[in-house]
């Protein structure tokens, strides 16, 4: 495993990159960094190179200027493949990075080539209703906050992410072209409707409900999680798996 730094025109972009084949992009949760996936680095990265990035404003990536958007993030996506000189990658998305994983899917549906995404949700109303209120209490908090303190006025546009910032549409979903996993807990933060109603729009899709697991199903169950998804991209199915 070795760190690389990205130069981009707004700051430096942290990869850790392991293992070779075809590449894996990770991309992590609201407020997290590359070590969230610890456990999938080490499993995928032997049949896969796997590029585990800390994205802007986060773990040892710059946060840039103006306010941090998925538009901006998606610009430093397209970066790190053209700096590893990839024309398509395989992307692994958890909570927010699953967000930005399905906007990066249909925006630039020709660098993708299959998507696996974790928890996530297209609407800020997929959240249930005390995730959904701990989310606009802390942007609150750190607006007032961030008046004073820089660090804070930089937390409240990570916050944000999840908030105004969550832009996708019915119809961005609609457009995405490669294979995608679609995976939720049982206890969720995310609505399961909201997550079931994801796979109906993302047409090329298969979805995977698992039974007693949290947000934080692939570090609570990882060598459940890393086994389905290891067969959905080499396969494309879940022929194995009773999903939902």
């Amino acid at each position: 495993m070795k760190g690389v730094s990205i130069k981009t025109e707004d700051g430096n972009l942290y990869c850790s990159v392991s293992g070779v084949g075809d590449p894996l992009l990770l991309l992590h949760g609201n407020g997290e960094d590359h070590q969230i996936f610890e456990q999938q680095v080490s499993h995928f990265s032997k049949d896969f190179q796997v590029i585990a990035l800390d994205t802007r404003g986060h773990g040892r990536s710059d946060h840039g200027k103006g306010v941090l958007t998925f538009q901006k993030i998606a610009q430093d996506i397209l970066s790190v493949l053209r700096y590893f000189n990839l024309s398509k990658v395989n992307i692994m998305g958890f909570s927010d990075g699953g967000n930005l994983a399905l906007y990066f899917g249909s925006h630039y549906p020709e660098k993708v080539n299959k998507l696996i995404v974790i928890g996530a949700n297209y609407k800020v109303n997929g959240l249930k209703k005390d995730s959904l209120t701990e989310v606009k209490r802390d942007y609150v908090l750190l607006t007032v906050l961030g008046s004073f303190l820089l660090k804070a006025a930089k937390k409240r546009q990570i916050i944000d992410l999840m908030w105004h910032q969550l832009d996708l549409s019915s119809a961005d979903l609609m457009a995405i072209e490669a294979p995608t996993l679609i995976v939720a807990g049982e206890d969720d933060v995310i609505e399961e409707s909201h997550t079931r109603k994801i796979h109906e729009l993302v047409i090329n899709s298969e979805l995977m409900i698992v039974p007693k697991a949290s947000h934080f199903l692939m570090v609570e169950k990882y060598e459940e999680f890393n086994q389905f998804a290891t067969e959905f991209l080499f396969n494309n199915s879940l022929s194995s798996y009773n999903y939902s």
